[in-house]
């Protein structure tokens, strides 16, 4: 199973454009796609909660909230199932400038308005974010709402701490009561102001969780609770109980859940439960020689199922054997408390390693399996077949070995050999027949059935 890459499609003037997703990052009340172009640029869609707000491309600049996001934030590298399911039926219509100031101040309150647009500093000036800031402000201030003129100067603060006139502002007595919310503790904070109070809460998302957690199930956002559950699963110690796809609130299909489990062990290895579910998971991509790595890494006994895939594996036909780490693989089947998988993991896979790599590699592959395994009829057949494959009295014993492994080119040279060596002998001539045969080339076999017929005639006149 080849991973595509994850794309989504976007309407500008009417013409569909195509971009790849590199990530997606959630911080706060904003996701933020990171994207590419055609022509290599960056593209940033930009969302409040689950809301599409519009799309830029643009250079991140130094400092800005694109970047403080995708540095603190929780970052889902594409591909991944929740971008899939975030993306999923999603039509992305680009309007201008002109028009998310529009509509984004029409649909949000002045405080989420001045958030929203505290993260398009990479292509807004910071005086113009300031500006519409300041407005909101003094419409407050104008109307005696001091608490909610306020709470425009802590997002303003927030997006530009050195701000000397919302510096001085803030200290102004007549919002000492307020002020007071925003430097105590953060349950205080939830009343008073809670969009600010979910903004502070991703400076400690651990300390924060419960209440983080508890929003989002409120207000249905499931992408940015199972991506919360599953980054702090990810940071935390080792929770050897816990199904870490108990955390996920959307419904994945098979290949969303092994495509998840392989993401989450590559960036926590340490967990137990993951080593033991990643193992499926790479089988299921297809990523056996991944698995086959974990597991040596692991240096503990296989598993039945375990057993049960990598056979399976070994005989697929579609299975790409080139790219399994085969010193790891040697080294976990050398181990004592895997030998009763031993000879039925090597009937399946040393016929395929024989057809990709020759005996020469494999037997010096198997070495090391021969002093403790001697019994195995697979060893001893290519014992036999490394002592006599430059023997040339000992090719038709060597070329029947080859069949026995399917392995039929190899088994009709040495067929051929033989036929050369003793022209007037029919048996060779039987065994291309019986070889071609199985290769379902009719033509050839029936040209060497017409061979040996004619042979066994001359031979009872």
């Amino acid at each position: 199973m080849i991973e595509q890459p994850q794309r989504v499609t976007v309407i500008s003037n009417q013409r569909q454009v195509q971009l790849r997703v590199e990530r997606l990052v959630i911080h706060q009340r904003m996701k933020i796609v990171e994207a590419k172009k055609t022509d290599g640029s960056n593209f940033y869609l930009f969302f409040y909660k689950d809301d599409f707000i519009t799309g830029k491309t643009a250079e991140v600049k130094n400092g800005s909230l694109i970047e403080k996001a995708f540095l603190k934030g929780i970052v889902l590298q594409a591909p991944h199932p929740l971008i899939d399911h975030f993306l999923a039926d999603r039509t992305l219509h680009l309007k201008s400038t002109k028009q998310v100031f529009q509509s984004v101040q029409k649909r949000y309150t002045p405080q989420e308005t001045s958030f929203i647009f505290s993260y398009f500093d990479s292509f807004l000036s910071t005086e113009t974010i300031i500006k519409l800031m300041r407005k909101h402000f003094y419409d407050y201030r104008r109307n005696g709402q001091l608490r909610m003129a306020f709470q425009i100067l802590a997002v303003m603060l927030y997006f530009d701490p050195t701000n000397k006139w919302a510096i001085e502002l803030s200290r102004k007595l007549e919002y000492q009561k307020v002020r007071s919310f925003y430097e105590g503790d953060h349950d205080g904070l939830k009343e008073v102001d809670p969009l600010f109070a979910e903004i502070q809460a991703y400076d400690d998302l651990e300390a924060h969780q419960a209440y983080l957690e508890s929003i989002l199930r409120k207000e249905k956002r499931v992408i940015e609770r199972s991506a919360l559950r599953l980054y702090l699963y990810l940071q935390s110690p080792e929770e050897d109980d816990l199904d870490p796809l108990s955390l996920i609130d959307v419904t994945l299909s098979e290949s969303e859940r092994a495509r998840l489990l392989s993401l989450m062990y590559a960036e926590a290895p340490h967990h137990k439960t993951l080593r033991n579910n990643a193992f499926q998971a790479l089988m299921y991509l297809n990523k056996t020689s991944e698995a086959i790595q974990l597991m040596t890494e692991r240096k503990g006994e296989i598993t039945q199922s375990e057993y049960d895939l990598l056979l399976s594996a070994f005989q697929d036909e579609t299975t790409n054997f080139k790219t399994f780490d085969y010193p790891s693989l040697q080294s976990c089947l050398e181990r004592k408390e895997n030998r009763p998988y031993l000879d039925g993991l090597l009937q399946a896979l040393i016929p395929r390693m024989l057809h990709e790599f020759g005996l020469g590699y494999v037997y010096s592959w198997v070495k090391p399996l021969f002093e403790k395994n001697q019994d195995l009829s697979i060893l001893s057949t290519l014992q036999t077949m490394a002592d006599i494959q430059d023997d040339p009295d000992k090719q038709f014993q060597l070329g029947k070995l080859y069949h026995k492994l399917k392995q039929y080119e190899e088994a009709i040279t040495c067929f051929d050999w033989e036929m050369e060596l003793h022209p007037t002998d029919p048996t060779p001539v039987q065994w291309l027949t019986k070889v071609y045969r199985e290769m379902g080339k009719v033509e050839e076999s029936n040209t060497y059935m017409s061979i040996y017929s004619k042979m066994q005639r001359v031979s009872q006149q």
